[in-house]
């Protein structure tokens, strides 16, 4: 029986020994080095795979390999030699099927979206008409701004594909960033049942059910631990004794899992950390899974040297190994369900102690996350804990530790002072915008004669922002729209808002403990999930209770009494910056010990044999 009707049949084995038997006669044989690089790839072995790919590239450069040869240096994040195997099939022949969307696509993952689409536009004039096309259409016109375009293809793609997964990831994709929450929410969700193994897609369909009124905490939660039963349990074979030393105050080694190691909000509180721990009682590993580094990550890979990680190109079976093998005693992810997280990684239990914080208020909902980072005002007391798989380990005053991680600007006397008109103000990404959150505003705008509000939205979505405002019964010319720029530039903005309104159900963090930086309060909206009480951790923390409504009339309520008070607003201008700088909220060296603390209790109680403590008793 020859080799390739053994792999036809998936005898994997058996064909690959015949496939090198064959090359130890013929090392030259272009069909047999292919045939085996396709195996090679299709077991996981793609490194091996592309080497056979270039040998026989090497003896037949023909556009097929030179695809192949591309593919598999893309699967290794080898984004420069995969372009240039793609490049090399357009020079041999131009009109090769799909070689415009395999470059396209390489230059998307190298974040070169405007140099995807001409390529992309190319071949939709010169090539045929295929899902796959317009899938890569929709993706590079989202990242070019052109949302309400990449719509219209991503609905083409679905059209022609209907029952492939990843074509209503695209489409969900779309459908959110033109602001169809609900729209978005139905599409990933029929991309899970679809593909049921995909877990990003999943993940995904949590991530943005966060930032919709339409769904509270225990749906959340359903959904997170529906997700760890149908992605994290079958990791559970990959679970393996641990022989870390239990002593309990010994130096501990503590790893921290992200794809956010680059210039990213997480750095204004994960800086600071890093920069204060005690170095005597904690050695500090950084996995990173990283799509696109940046000048940020080269600060993180400095900062922990020969205990950097590169993992983005290991599965998470291996990434475990990897985090087994250097001993790490606690595992702390920092992503939870968003973009590239590596939470499969944790399922397979590499270190005793595995924690959540930082990437959002919400639960992991796997088993294997033993305890969720949270603080008084986050979870206070009375909370339903039973919303998170993980146990609450509450620090005492506060989840993060903020840097503006810049000196400028300074911040400007009261722009109503000069201007005679109250400026509100929200700079929350637009996908935590919708219709309830638009309503709100303008029962702000209309309790506030003549005030303005500025709101952070990209130039495609602005008249649909203004469409729902007139329905609320507010003119367009009170509205000012800005969309992405610099940090500087963003924090500048700042200078013309006198008052931030917060988003809900999903509350800023960042964005709100920048507005403080920037001297500028603001209101926010308290409610059932930890995620929109974010603005009452950093009101509280503030010494600013009266910044916190627990009802929408309330919050109308605070934020007219603040605007119609311009001697109070312009004291809390002036001194804001300096009361954050006071606070906990910007004690770097207190913070990192009340989180080491938080560390070592739960340390301690892996070394006791102690399960973590019961919800109920965690405070």
């Amino acid at each position: 029986m020859s080799a390739q009707t053994l792999h036809r049949q998936g005898r994997t084995s058996e064909a690959e020994k015949l496939y090198r038997k064959l090359l130890a006669k013929h090392p030259r044989d272009h069909h047999v080095l292919t045939a085996y690089a396709v195996l090679l790839g299709e077991t996981g072995r793609v490194e091996e795979s592309s080497r056979y790919f270039q040998r026989a590239v090497d003896i037949e450069p023909n556009p097929r390999t030179l695809t192949n040869l591309g593919v598999a240096h893309k699967l290794l994040g080898k984004l420069d030699t995969a372009a240039d195997a793609f490049g090399q099939v357009l020079k041999l022949a131009p009109d090769f099927p799909e070689a415009r969307i395999n470059l396209a696509n390489v230059l998307m993952a190298a974040g070169l979206h405007k140099e995807a689409l001409v390529l992309l536009e190319e071949h939709s004039r010169l090539g045929p008409d295929s899902a796959r096309l317009h899938s890569a259409l929709a993706l590079a016109l989202v990242h070019v701004k052109r949302p309400d375009e990449a719509l219209v293809h991503a609905r083409r793609a679905v059209e022609l594909l209907p029952t492939v997964a990843s074509e209503r990831v695209t489409l969900g994709n779309a459908l959110d960033t033109c602001g169809h929450k609900s729209d978005a929410i139905a599409s990933y969700r029929r991309a899970v049942e679809l593909d049921p193994l995909d877990y990003s897609a999943h993940s995904v369909l949590i991530f943005v059910m966060l930032s919709s009124p339409e769904y509270g905490p225990k749906e959340h939660f359903q959904e997170a631990r529906a997700w760890a039963k149908r992605h994290a349990e079958p990791l559970k074979k990959h679970i393996r004794p641990l022989t870390n030393d239990r002593s309990p105050e010994r130096p501990l080694r503590v790893g921290y899992v992200s794809s956010d190691f680059r210039v990213h909000p997480i750095q204004q509180f994960l800086v600071p950390l890093l920069q204060h721990h005690d170095q005597s009682a904690f050695e500090i590993f950084l996995y990173a899974s990283v799509p696109n580094p940046d000048e940020a990550t080269t600060w993180y890979r400095q900062f922990a040297g020969e205990r950097f990680r590169d993992i983005l190109h290991l599965d998470d079976v291996a990434a475990a190994e990897l985090v087994r093998t250097d001993q790490v005693d606690i595992l702390v992810d920092l992503a939870l369900h968003s973009s590239w997280n590596r939470l499969r990684l944790f399922a397979c239990r590499p270190a005793p102690v595995q924690i959540s914080w930082l990437g959002y208020m919400g639960t992991t909902g796997l088993d294997s996350m033993d305890y969720r980072i949270t603080d008084p005002y986050l979870d206070p007391p009375g909370t339903d804990l039973g919303v998170y798989s993980e146990t609450c380990l509450h620090l005492p005053e506060t989840v993060w530790c903020y840097a503006p991680l810049c000196d400028e600007p300074l911040v400007n006397p009261l722009p109503a002072l000069e201007s005679g008109i109250v400026t509100f103000g929200c700079q929350n990404t637009f996908r935590k915008l919708h219709p309830g959150v638009f309503a709100l505003w303008a029962k702000v705008l209309q309790r506030v004669p003549d005030s303005r509000l500025f709101i952070h939205v990209e130039e495609h979505a602005q008249e649909g922002v203004r469409q729902a405002f007139a329905r609320e019964g507010v003119e367009p010319e009170r509205l000012e729209f800005g969309g992405r720029v610099s940090r500087s530039e963003y924090l500048r903005r700042y200078q013309q808002i006198d008052i931030g309104l917060d988003t809900f159900p999903f509350g800023g963090a960042t964005t709100t403990l920048d507005a403080a930086w920037m001297g500028v309060p603001v209101v926010t909206l308290s409610g059932p999930t930890a995620q929109q009480r974010a603005g009452s951790c950093i009101a509280m923390n503030l010494g600013l209770p009266e910044l916190i409504a627990s009802s929408e009339d309330a919050f109308v309520d605070a934020a007219e009494s603040l605007a119609s008070d311009l001697d109070r607003l312009s004291q809390l201008r002036a001194e804001l910056r300096s009361s954050l700088e006071t606070s906990a909220l910007a004690d770097e060296p207190r913070f990192a010990r009340h989180l080491e603390a938080a560390f070592r209790a739960a340390w301690g109680r892996y070394c006791a044999g102690s399960p973590c403590a019961s919800k109920a008793n965690s405070y």
